[in-house]
């Protein structure tokens, strides 16, 4: 992993990580009232994992993303 600088104009660069980001803070932080701080990184975690093996995302030719890597790293 390399780090790139995001330029003026050119929003992209980082449209990935905003958008995962609006869907951590949308489907699960949102709609959970923690009760310790132990339970947050529980279920921020639960919910990762489900993203990870379960959601099927368009811009991966609807794959989850699991599914995505292991096709990328076999090719």
């Amino acid at each position: 992993m390399t780090i790139t600088p995001s330029y003026d104009g050119e929003p992209e660069c980082n449209g990935v990580i905003e958008r995962f980001m609006r869907t951590l803070k949308e489907q699960c932080l949102y709609l959970h009232r923690f009760q310790n701080l132990a339970e947050a990184p529980r279920l921020i975690g639960d919910f990762i994992t489900r993203y990870n093996t379960e959601w099927l995302i368009e811009r991966l030719g609807h794959q989850t993303p699991v599914a995505a890597r292991a096709a990328a790293m076999a090719a």
